[in-house]
């Protein structure tokens, strides 16, 4: 179990890698409304969400009794002003912490996995339940990554280039 586990985790780079193949800064940055993201918002929401999964790992091992943190995504991308960061930046980050916590993740012994602790929802949740929804989150991302390349597509459809005479 957790050596799939820990397959789909590391999994999600290479697939975020592709859901973005072929975009330059303009397209990953391109919105199909103000209150709506980017693809350069999409990875910074799941750089951020990495964090917070290392987070709630880190802190369901050592037992804490606390709730789990939320995350304020809307809020943690516009205040960090992520559609003005690199693209390729924020892969890199969200990829240094999914090798953080892979690491992590392999070392964890069959009982470890099964430890637990109460999300922001007040459900009881594993180390296995947290490491499998952040696959799953990212999973859900991908497919808003491919609706964002279909908007941006069905919008430059309509733009025809100027003919000069």
């Amino acid at each position: 179990m957790s050596e799939k586990i820990v397959a789909d985790v590391l999994g999600t780079s290479p697939r975020l890698r592709q859901a973005v193949e072929g975009l330059d800064e303009t397209a990953l940055h391109w919105k199909a409304a103000p209150d709506r993201w980017s693809v350069a918002e999409v990875l910074g929401h799941l750089t951020d969400h990495s964090v917070v999964v290392s987070f709630r790992i880190r802190a369901v091992l050592a037992g804490s009794t606390e709730r789990l943190p939320a995350l304020a995504q809307d809020a943690w991308v516009d205040g960090q002003r992520t559609n003005e960061s690199s693209a390729a930046g924020i892969l890199e980050d969200f990829e240094a912490l999914l090798r953080y916590n892979t690491r992590l993740l392999a070392r964890l012994q069959p009982h470890e996995w099964a430890k637990s602790g109460v999300n922001a929802q007040g459900t009881t949740v594993s180390v296995a339940d947290i490491a499998r929804g952040f696959a799953a989150h990212v999973e859900r991302h991908l497919g808003q990554i491919d609706r964002i390349r279909q908007a941006r597509a069905e919008a430059n459809e309509g733009v025809r280039p100027e003919v000069s005479s």
